[in-house]
């Protein structure tokens, strides 16, 4: 099976008044692409874009295997997102959460593995509900959803955020595994102890 790209093609946002951002163009197979420029200049808004949650007033997102389109059920199973917005289950813990999102995907969801990723992250299982999770354990949930369905594509906006020195490591080790295996796109204030991009994309700015 092919690896997956994904190109963005001429993205442009508006919601009223200028553009938030226009004619945004990449395309990315592999390694880490870094979204980054000033608060308020649309870097979350790209990557709801970039993972079909937001519609671009112009352009449009291809994610494609061997030049051929990724339909969106194929889309679901092989783009991980995160996102400060990302929506849990506050009654269930971190384990009954990613067990949800998995079944619900349509894969299985055994335990073992299950308590593998939250490991991975820095959570314990079982533990608390997620309504009683920090900051920063909601952050490394949200990074363990990324993974969940271990995907071809990953989305992360602002990955670092609330976390400490064990967490930012956590995601730096997932990104640079992620980034052999596919394209990373990610939005950034600061990029802080991730591994260094092989491309930056600064909103405002072109691409260098």
């Amino acid at each position: 099976m092919g690896s997956l790209r994904i190109e963005a093609i001429g993205l442009s946002k508006s919601f009223s008044g200028p553009p938030l951002f226009a004619d945004v163009s990449f395309l990315l197979e592999r390694g880490v692409l870094a979204v980054t420029g000033r608060n308020g200049a649309g870097k979350t808004t790209l990557l709801k874009i970039l993972a079909g949650l937001a519609p671009p007033t112009s352009g449009r997102v291809r994610i494609t295997r061997d030049g051929h389109d990724l339909s969106l059920d194929e889309r679901r199973s092989e783009v991980g997102w995160s996102g400060p917005d990302l929506f849990f289950y506050p009654e269930l813990t971190a384990e009954e959460n990613l067990s949800f999102f998995r079944r619900a995907a349509g894969f299985p969801a055994p335990v073992d593995d299950l308590r593998d990723r939250l490991d991975a992250v820095g959570l314990r299982s079982p533990g608390p509900t997620v309504e009683h999770f920090s900051t920063g354990m909601k952050q490394r949930l949200r990074i363990a959803f990324a993974r969940l369905l271990d995907p071809s594509v990953v989305l992360l906006d602002e990955p670092l955020s609330g976390l400490d020195a064990a967490g930012r490591g956590a995601v730096a080790r997932f990104v640079e595994a992620a980034s052999e295996r596919g394209p990373v796109v990610l939005a950034a204030t600061d990029l802080g102890e991730l591994p260094p991009p092989d491309r930056v994309l600064e909103l405002g700015r072109s691409e260098h």
